[in-house]
């Protein structure tokens, strides 16, 4: 079973009707975000909300 953070990501994917090479891009785009310390406020590892990841999504796909 998907951890939590997975299945909003893949919701997330499913809202913006990403491709599944874009669903797997955005995984690995919010991996890099936490590394280069750029991660969310949910908790102290630096997990994003579910607002902070449709943000996300949209800097992802270049949406204004």
């Amino acid at each position: 079973m998907p951890k939590e953070d997975i299945k909003q990501i893949n919701r997330i994917a499913k809202e913006f009707k990403m491709t599944i090479e874009e669903r797997k891009g955005f995984g690995k785009f919010i991996e890099t975000e936490k590394k280069l310390g750029y991660g969310g406020t949910k908790n102290e590892q630096g997990d994003f909300t579910y607002e902070e990841l449709l943000q996300k999504a949209m800097e992802f796909l270049e949406i204004e």
